[in-house]
């Protein structure tokens, strides 16, 4: 799952603009810590273009201090930008499903889903979708109650003003 990340940096990187050595900053910033941990070697690659980048001096001096700026959170091993926040890591790593994806791979765009479908059963589509959230989640009616409160008064609104 790494390998889309390094493609994305090492295409940003073979013809080096002011805008897309930042991206890679911004970037490395975000996934570093993971891409260190699964793939030091391909991080280390990244890293000697940078600096490669960074001795030809032909972008701006801001991304210069970018570039050293991102050295420095890497010699201090990313500890502000962790690869999985703890409150978020929610799946048992048996339980993750990972999407092996490469910029080589060909696109399904799936046009159809960027119209609208009407849906006739939509309200249990959402109450089975509800209930797979709880399990998912692990949580308890109690909750989920003042969601569940806040969509009803929406509707409530919904319908009413429709009637106008």
């Amino acid at each position: 799952h790494e390998l889309l990340a390094l493609q994305l940096c090492i295409l940003l990187l073979e013809k080096p603009t002011d805008d897309s050595v930042e991206t890679v900053c911004a970037f490395i910033t975000e996934c570093g810590a993971t891409l260190s941990d699964v793939s030091p070697q391909a991080l280390n690659s990244i890293f000697e273009r940078l600096r490669s980048i960074l001795h030809e001096g032909a972008i701006d001096k801001r991304v210069q201090y970018m570039i050293e700026g991102l050295y420095a959170k890497r010699k201090d091993s990313f500890v502000t930008h962790p690869g999985v926040i703890p409150q978020l890591d929610l799946v048992e790593a048996d339980d993750q499903v990972t999407h092996e994806l490469s910029l080589d791979d060909p696109l399904d765009l799936e046009e159809s889903l960027d119209y609208f479908s009407f849906d006739p059963s939509y309200e249990e589509n959402e109450k089975a979708f509800v209930q797979l959230r709880r399990e998912m989640l692990g949580e308890s009616e109690s909750e989920l109650g003042s969601e569940d409160d806040d969509a009803g008064e929406e509707s409530h609104e919904e319908q009413a003003g429709g009637g106008e």
